[in-house]
């Protein structure tokens, strides 16, 4: 076996555990369960925007650490993180607990880009897509697996939405033992560089100073970003994940306590989110691959003008059963432009290493695009669950025309140019 295979499939094998949390389609029933004192609204306004928030302000510190770190001893860091999560979940039952695990759920969330940039340190770069559909196949499988199994254990009665959180727990420390078999990363993509130089004078590569390595890296990433960063096309693509990955995510962490709502004006009692979660991942893997078949630079428009629809009537029509439909929708379009704009993005840049620079900065934006909807729509106008939808909705439509707009404008000037030329 190749040694690029072998340790692609290690990290997989970590991606696979870690995903595997049938917990998370169900927690917000758990929470607002008999096994705690949480109201609704508090898990709306105080509980989840901490999560939002810390994953924020780690996603920074963990972004800038991963690389000087050499990424194993952070992907170890998310597997404790996640354990940490679950054993809290498990025995504890105060609202105080309960915002601390949110605060180390943001450092899970965070610590998940040592997952996704371990393997370019790794791997020769004519490997980096393989590589990068492996490791994602690997995590949507664990997602789907969990939204299978969560569905098929409550549904049966088999399992409580507590006891779902015993799987979790004991998945993350399997995924953690895990971590400890991946090979160490020898050098980063930006820091340690000149260990994987040949140099004659190696004593004097080791003895190279912390500080010098820092502002070295610090040069070379600043001028990666200046230089993708400088490119149109980067920027318009980069502004699109950000602002998708936003309010996606919105959507996403809300959508529990909406489908409740929804259940209890209409009395009734059986939740399918299991089943949801498992196709709407499935269906998204799809819509990922349908973005290497039709990547025409005007389909996001209509397909965020298709997310706010899905989005408003799934809102508006006070059925479970259709607000799921509409999630559905969201979601697997919502990998479509995803992959779409990643696509653009990378043919574009012409150094490798500039795609995962890329990729943290635009998450980063699109986390931080995600807290302040949360400021915004919860915390300030403190607007009810169903009025944060309607919002969402309305800002998935803003998008589509703005996109539409600026699409319009791009081959306005391009069949100008090109009747320009002609007269010459």
């Amino acid at each position: 076996m190749q040694a690029w295979f072998r340790v692609t499939l290690i990290l997989c094998a970590f991606g696979l555990l870690r995903e595997i949390r049938p917990s998370e389609p169900f927690v917000s029933e758990f929470l607002l369960g008999e096994w705690r004192e949480v109201t609704e609204e508090q898990l709306n306004r105080e509980v989840y925007p901490v999560g939002t928030y810390s994953y924020l302000a780690l996603l920074v510190l963990v972004f800038l650490v991963t690389d000087f770190l050499r990424f194993k001893p952070v992907i170890i860091l998310s597997g404790i993180s996640g354990i940490s999560v679950y054993a809290i979940l498990l025995w504890t039952t105060s609202l105080a607990w309960l915002k601390v695990t949110q605060f180390i759920y943001g450092l899970y969330m965070a610590t998940e880009v040592a997952y996704y940039t371990y393997i370019y340190a790794k791997v020769e770069s004519d490997k980096y897509p393989r590589v990068s559909s492996y490791t994602r196949i690997a995590a949507l499988s664990g997602r789907f697996l969990s939204g299978i199994t969560a569905q098929l254990l409550t549904h049966f009665g088999l399992m409580d939405y507590r006891e779902l959180n015993y799987i979790t727990f004991t998945a993350q420390i399997l995924a953690t033992t895990w971590a400890f078999w991946l090979p160490t990363v020898q050098y980063g993509i930006y820091f340690h560089r000149n260990k994987a130089n040949t140099s004659p004078d190696k004593q004097l590569q080791h003895n190279r100073s912390i500080r010098s390595n820092i502002v070295e890296a610090s040069t070379l990433i600043a001028r990666h970003a200046r230089a993708a960063y400088s490119r149109p096309k980067v920027i318009v693509w980069s502004a699109l994940y950000a602002v998708a990955t936003a309010l996606f995510v919105q959507t996403q962490i809300y959508v529990q306590l909406l489908w409740k709502q929804i259940q209890e004006s209409s009395n009734q009692t059986v939740a399918y989110n299991g089943a949801v979660e498992a196709a709407q991942t499935l269906l998204g893997a799809g819509g990922a691959f349908m973005a290497s078949k039709y990547a025409a630079p005007g389909a996001p428009a209509p397909v965020a003008a298709v997310q706010g629809l899905a989005l408003f009537v799934g809102t508006y029509a006070n059925n479970v059963f259709v607000s799921y439909a509409g999630y559905i929708v969201v979601g697997m379009l919502f990998h479509y432009t995803i992959t779409l704009a990643s696509a653009k993005i990378a043919g574009q840049l012409s150094d490798e290493s500039c795609f995962g620079l890329i990729f943290g900065i635009n998450t980063l934006i699109g986390t931080g695009l995600q807290s302040l909807l949360t400021l915004i729509l919860i915390q300030t106008l403190k607007l009810p669950i169903d009025s944060q939808y309607f919002s969402v909705s309305g800002l998935y439509l803003l998008l589509a025309s703005i996109w539409l707009l600026g699409w319009m404008v791009n081959m306005c000037k391009q069949k100008r140019n090109i009747h320009n030329n002609a007269q010459y």
